[in-house]
């Protein structure tokens, strides 16, 4: 997965060019990738994004923040109760992908 071009910048990407990145990353490795992309009738706090890897039978629901972006109360909530569902449900910034820790967590077999 490649940063686009924006390697120099990757911790300054706003919320769209990171989700782009990250759901072109998602779709070169065989997830399907589900956004709501007008959330103003869905429910609060929902994650941004559900990938889902049907080969592997992995599912994975993902806030995407800025890197100092704050994540508000009702996206607790969803992480919170999706993590106690046993769901694997977290949050990603920037320094995720810079690090590589979403493109490990994208080419990882199912345990």
């Amino acid at each position: 997965m490649s940063t686009g071009g924006l390697a120099g910048s990757v911790l300054a990407w706003s919320e769209k060019e990171f989700q782009e990145q990250v759901v072109a990353g998602a779709k070169s490795l065989g997830w399907l990738v589900y956004h709501t992309h007008d959330s103003r009738r869905s429910e609060p706090g929902f994650p941004d994004l559900v990938l889902v890897q049907p080969v592997r039978g992995r599912v994975l629901f993902r806030e995407l923040k800025t890197q100092k972006g704050r994540t508000t109360q009702a996206q607790d909530t969803w992480i919170e109760a999706l993590t106690r569902a046993g769901q694997d449900a977290a949050i990603w910034r920037p320094s995720d992908w810079e690090s590589r820790d979403i493109h490990r967590a994208l080419v990882v077999q199912r345990a």
